[in-house]
């Protein structure tokens, strides 16, 4: 199984199964045991790490560019859509800001 990068996954990490949304770039997931993911939640805030979801991405809610995670493909449960393409230009925006990256051209 190859995750791609804008997908979405409920994950058990230890605190009980949550949605995380694929970041690492594909051609790493193809050749790694391992995905890079950010967390979804439902809890609303106002940083500009934090992409709220789209009406057409798979869940609602808000992505947290600043929970980074490695995840193993192993632990990588249902599979629950996959984000809209300006959902991800927006994630790109905020992980830049979240590691102190120049801002992703577009």
């Amino acid at each position: 199984m190859t995750p791609l990068r804008g997908q979405v996954y409920r994950c058990d990490l230890g605190y009980g199964a949550k949605p995380w949304l694929i970041v690492s770039n594909n051609a790493r997931n193809r050749h790694t045991a391992d995905v890079l993911a950010i967390r979804l939640t439902t809890t609303p805030r106002t940083l500009p790490t934090w992409v709220p979801m789209a009406p057409n991405d798979p869940l609602t809610g808000y992505a947290n560019a600043d929970n980074i995670e490695t995840i193993g493909k192993d632990e990588l449960g249902d599979y629950l859509g996959g984000v809209t393409p300006a959902t991800i230009e927006k994630i790109n925006v905020a992980l830049a800001t979240a590691l102190g990256l120049p801002p992703p051209r577009t």
